[in-house]
């Protein structure tokens, strides 16, 4: 029986993809756990229809994300840290305080999105790379002072 996979399963297919199956597997297991549905000419128009649509939402999200990184690579962040007199930190600048300082000025970004080479231990001047969607990196300015 020809099925078109609504999820991927493991040895049989992925998402979108039209897989020939034995029936009774079809009939037991794909269609009652909601994994597939019988291939016809009507569903393989609904599966490419749900294609572009998902096609076409990546690319303005795609797009959403670069201009949103055009801002951030403009902009400078300003984080406290408690600092010695050899400005030297305390502590060190983390990725969650960086997503606190872009929440701060209304972007939500992942933490784990926030690549740090090294932590950041000086007062002054660093960069580090963000990235806001796959395959869309941009680099932010921060810049360490230190708390009053």
């Amino acid at each position: 029986m020809k099925m078109i996979l609504l999820k991927d399963v493991e040895s049989v297919g992925r998402k979108g993809q039209e897989v020939n199956v034995r029936d009774g597997y079809a009939r037991n297991f794909l269609i009652p756990k909601g994994l597939g549905f019988p291939s016809t000419g009507a569903s393989r128009k609904f599966i490419e229809e749900q294609k572009m649509r998902a096609e076409k939402r990546h690319a303005q999200e795609k797009a959403e994300a670069e201009r949103k990184a055009k801002e951030l690579e403009q902009m400078t962040l300003a984080v406290e840290a408690a600092a010695g007199d050899n400005e030297k930190l305390f502590g060190s600048v983390t990725a969650e305080d960086i997503r606190q300082a872009l929440a701060d000025k209304g972007y939500n970004v992942d933490k784990k999105r926030i690549q740090l080479k090294d932590p950041i231990r000086a007062l002054g001047t660093h960069t580090v790379v963000v990235e806001v969607y796959p395959q869309v990196k941009t680099s932010v300015t921060i810049d360490v002072v230190r708390k009053a």
